[in-house]
């Protein structure tokens, strides 16, 4: 018999993309599999929307509004399946994802977690899709994921099939934080993980233009939040302190500063001493082309100067 996986998604004032995002959920080709949708609180008609689609293998739920990571702690508490999928109530799932990623979890087992490629896009979904990206590829550790990843490419929610005993070990997503949520409780769950095993042909489609950039809404809430998940990270440390991880550290700590130059000073302050203390000394590539080019030739600290 099938192993059954569970597909969890926080529901939040998505009326507009929610039923694109289930239909192509029960479109798997994937049979076991069960969708738990938790709506925190929505104020338009998400939570009606989605009601519509319940069914056997369909299940939602609603709370007060307390934030994505209580809506997918509850989902997570309701979930019967032995493999987990978080993914974003705006979010495409593309047909195939779950059954290739499920045929590697038979060759490799529950010590690892199964990736896959995250296509942005707006309007339609893509139907020529890009190369890979330096994060789509096997790693043998998973602290060489986090430390390519903080260099390079982010991953997203929705890419990971994680097994439940992992999830169980990394504990609950950070009710506190305001920003970068995913990346926090995705930190510890790799850690948990023997290494990331990337599977082809398993597409999500990340829905590009709704997605709000922190740095073009402002809230000191967020950007403490940011800084916080970030000093979190510093645990690494403790299982590989290298070069290259100081540095991928580091660079968190410089794309938070770039964002927040001009609005945080006292936060910049501990995110430049944070800096100091991983004693690394990079020419940041960050911003536009130009800024880059500056940071290349008289540094990230004079190179802001210049950019105030």
């Amino acid at each position: 018999m099938l192993k059954k996986v569970s597909i969890l998604i926080p529901l939040y004032n998505a009326e507009q993309y929610i039923a694109e995002t289930i239909t192509s959920i029960t479109n798997q080709s994937y049979a076991n599999i069960e969708l738990i949708i938790v709506d925190d609180g929505s104020t338009d008609n998400s939570y009606e929307i989605a009601k519509t689609y319940a069914s056997e293998k369909i299940k939602v739920f609603q709370q007060e509004n307390k934030g994505g990571c209580a809506a997918r702690n509850k989902a997570l508490e309701l979930s019967t399946g032995e493999y987990i999928v978080f993914f974003d109530a705006d979010d495409i799932m593309y047909k195939d994802k779950i059954k290739n990623q499920m045929e590697l979890v038979e060759k490799y087992g529950d010590d690892y977690i199964y990736s896959s490629q995250w296509i942005s896009f707006t309007g339609n979904i893509p139907t020529v899709f890009p190369l890979k990206t330096i994060i789509d590829k096997d790693f043998d550790s998973p602290i060489d994921w986090l430390s390519t990843s903080w260099l390079n490419k982010s991953g997203a929610v929705g890419i990971w099939l994680t097994p439940k005993k992992l999830i169980e070990q990394a504990g609950k997503w950070n009710e506190t934080l305001k920003v970068n949520q995913d990346g926090e409780y995705f930190f510890r769950v790799l850690l948990k993980s023997k290494g990331i095993k990337f599977v082809d042909n398993a597409y999500m489609f990340y829905r590009r233009e709704i997605k709000t950039s922190i740095s073009n809404k402002h809230i000191p809430e967020r950007a403490n939040s940011m800084l916080q998940s970030y000093i979190s990270y510093e645990k690494i440390l403790e299982l590989k302190d290298t070069t290259e991880v100081r540095k991928a550290l580091a660079f968190n700590y410089a794309k938070f500063i770039y964002i927040f130059h001009k609005k945080e000073k006292e936060l910049i302050n501990i995110a430049w001493q944070r800096i100091e203390k991983l004693n690394v000394d990079e020419k940041w590539k960050i911003g536009g082309k130009k800024f880059q080019l500056l940071c290349q030739l008289i540094g990230f600290k004079n190179a802001l100067k210049l950019k105030k």
